[in-house]
């Protein structure tokens, strides 16, 4: 018997522990469930839901909260004192990740409106999302749009790409926009590259293999001569449009520095890569399929 009540004595022992620490689990989640069900929004008292919850902490140290991004655009709206607050770091303001459900400063969030709810109560039409991809992929798949500084005119604002009409080889004026839609890798090229009759080969190859995702090649070439250009390109067999820009302008507002550059668009016009030097369609191919 003595056997046994020594063998007994370290279960009993690790049984308490065990139970002692699943009381303290359970006595933590209690007191956050009884947190979220006191917390009330500022603005209507609607009861605050973790993924929709705005937090505000003043100079003075009081915490306001909201239940919606809208509540707290309506009572930032009514209390601009609190703006220079806010802009000097004295006053901070959170949000909440709509995919990671991860709290977040609001100067790093991206705003996305939308026809879908983000928080129902209130009919709020605003989503917030912590990742460039995520908010762009969101935008183009609910036909969104971006409502940049949303909050307090703070956060982050999407790469979008800067329209421009250039005339092509054959004279006509084609602009950027035209192509909105379709996902376009725009090239910036010179004849001065020895490897640009390989690059844009490579290209034609992707342009024709995922054409059928909506991909498209758009050439830009840079401060070539019209007739050096036309000539090139007719040893070559592409089916992609080529235009001209004769004295820079463009790449100077692409801010291209080398060639060949190029600029991955996804189909509302958001710059999602940039790249420096030759391509093939296979490098290319894992980027064009995550903006399907």
């Amino acid at each position: 018997m003595k056997d046994k009540d020594i063998q007994q004595k370290p279960l009993n022992k690790l049984f308490l522990i065990i139970l002692f620490f699943l009381v303290l689990i359970l006595i933590a989640w209690v007191s956050g469930k009884n947190r979220q069900a006191s917390e009330t929004c500022r603005l209507d008292g609607t009861r605050i839901a973790p993924i929709t919850r705005v937090a505000l902490v003043d100079s003075n140290g009081e915490e306001f909260l909201f239940c919606s991004l809208c509540c707290a655009k309506n009572w930032l709206d009514k209390h601009k004192e609190v703006l220079p607050e806010l802009n000097n770091g004295k006053a901070s303001l959170t949000v909440v990740d709509e995919i990671s459900g991860q709290e977040i400063d609001v100067s790093l969030a991206y705003w996305v409106q939308s026809e879908s709810y983000s928080r129902r109560e209130n009919k709020c039409q605003v989503h917030v999302f912590s990742d460039k991809q995520a908010a762009a992929r969101y935008l183009r798949q609910h036909q969104g749009k971006e409502l940049p500084g949303y909050l307090a005119g703070l956060g982050l604002q999407l790469s979008w790409a800067a329209d421009f009409t250039l005339e092509n080889i054959h004279g006509k004026g084609q602009s950027l926009s035209g192509y909105q839609g379709k996902i376009v890798f725009l090239r910036f090229w010179s004849l001065k590259n020895p490897f640009v009759a390989t690059d844009l080969q490579n290209l034609q190859e992707a342009h024709e293999r995922f054409q059928k995702q909506g991909f498209t090649v758009v050439a830009v070439n840079v401060e070539d001569a019209r007739e050096d250009v036309v000539k090139f390109m007719e040893t070559l067999a592409v089916s992609f449009p080529v235009l001209l820009d004769p004295d820079g302008t463009v790449a100077d507002l692409y801010q291209v520095t080398g060639f060949p550059t190029g600029f991955l668009l996804d189909q509302s016009g958001i710059v999602e890569s940039s790249t420096v030097g030759e391509l093939t369609a296979d490098v290319l191919e894992p980027f064009i399929f995550s903006l399907r």
